[in-house]
């Protein structure tokens, strides 16, 4: 994404200082194709996911991913299904993914407008995007349901927000999911999630996997375009955590048990070592 520096003044600035008594104060004049910086403009935040940093994949976790990949059916009308780590043989192997964090600010029913936002022009806006909200009733291997609701909500910073945040309703009752697990152990999860969704990423975004691959991935076997660069992030308070990545080569992989590192670690290292030989002299 490419941000603009704001500009402090409008036009070239002289060089050669002009008398005092010839200098005319005027009001400044803002042009109306000038744009308005929001302060997260300035703070973007950059993570990378390790292969070594992780939990192990658990019950709960698959229970999590399939509760995504029942809604990704749904609004996709599509059978999809997310792979793991562990599903594609390199959760041993050494790899690294690089992602940018979208905005944390979730868009909320206002009357008011956040006025340190990006404003669109007037003939440019539209109504704002819904939270959806999903009702999925899990079955387990043996007794009741147990109804558990996902809301998923719009990445702020996308250039497009996707249509289905205009064209489905608030509330949504999907169709029962199956688990094998027991009555016991499902009633002991989690019940309540919200799932931030945001289609900024590039279509190849898990190609630094490729090479571990085997065999290596084709894009003939993805026939979903809808899933290339889609990004699902869980929201835990002001905290986004990266979920499920798609790929045009590998599709859909839960990335839930990894940890996210701030940063490039890496560059950080590099970038101290070459300050070490910076040549100051003049």
């Amino acid at each position: 994404m490419l941000f603009i520096e704001a500009l402090n003044r409008a036009g070239a600035q002289p060089t050669t200082a002009k008398h005092p008594s010839k200098v005319k104060s005027r009001p400044f004049t803002a042009s109306n194709d000038s744009v308005d910086l929001s302060p997260e403009a300035h703070e973007v935040k950059e993570i990378h996911l390790d292969s070594h940093q992780k939990s192990p994949l658990t019950a709960s976790s698959s229970i999590f991913a399939n509760l995504i990949e029942h809604i990704l059916n749904h609004i996709l009308n599509e059978k999809l299904l997310i792979l793991s780590p562990e599903e594609l043989n390199i959760e041993h192997k050494e790899w690294q993914i690089f992602l940018q964090v979208p905005p944390s600010k979730i868009q909320t029913d206002s009357a008011q407008p956040d006025t340190s936002s990006y404003q669109e022009p007037e003939i440019k806006k539209q109504p704002p995007p819904k939270q959806l909200k999903f009702h999925i009733p899990v079955k387990p291997t043996y007794g009741n349901t147990v109804d558990m609701t996902v809301v998923l909500s719009a990445h702020q910073g996308s250039p497009e927000v996707p249509a289905i945040f205009f064209l489905l309703p608030k509330e949504n009752t999907l169709p029962l999911l199956r688990t094998p697990y027991t009555p016991e152990f499902i009633s002991q999860q989690v019940t309540y999630y919200h799932i931030l969704l945001d289609q900024d990423g590039e279509p190849d975004q898990l190609s630094s996997l490729y090479p571990l691959l085997t065999p290596p991935p084709s894009e003939e076997d993805i026939k979903t375009p809808n899933i290339f660069g889609l990004r699902l992030w869980r929201v835990q308070g002001a905290t986004l955590k990266p979920v499920v990545l798609g790929d045009k080569k590998i599709g859909l992989l839960y990335t839930g048990h990894y940890h996210p590192l701030d940063g490039n670690s890496d560059a950080l290292q590099d970038n101290g070592k070459k300050a070490n030989y910076l040549y100051t002299k003049a």
